[in-house]
């Protein structure tokens, strides 16, 4: 996995009880010394009412990346998870919506980049 691969795990509700199965895009892969592959990877959901988080994106191709329904990423929402729990690849972001979730992130992280 690579950075703007869209991939299905366990994602963690955030008072981290539970977590539910929801597609997220991986923001950023790394591999510790002595330790399984780890991913940084925010939130995708198909519920676009309200738009209600900063970084929230838009994906304008979110067929060709392999979403089954329009759908945005949820910058305001990211975990890092190991290598196991990546259930599978998606697919990967077009380019436009490359550039609009890299925008936004930095608008969402403006203090820290």
């Amino acid at each position: 996995m690579t950075p703007f691969d869209l991939v299905l795990l366990p994602f963690p509700f955030t008072d981290l009880r539970t977590t539910r199965q929801r597609p997220c895009v991986v923001l950023a892969a790394f591999h510790p010394k002595g330790l399984p592959k780890h991913y940084v990877v925010a939130m995708v959901t198909s519920n676009l009412s309200g738009l209600a988080f900063p970084g929230d994106t838009e994906l304008g191709r979110w067929t060709e990346a392999g979403l089954p329904k329009p759908s945005l990423v949820r910058l305001a929402k990211v975990v890092t998870v190991e290598s196991s729990l990546i259930r599978k690849k998606l697919g990967t972001l077009e380019a436009a919506d490359r550039r609009a979730v890299r925008h936004q992130f930095r608008h969402v992280f403006s203090e820290l980049v």
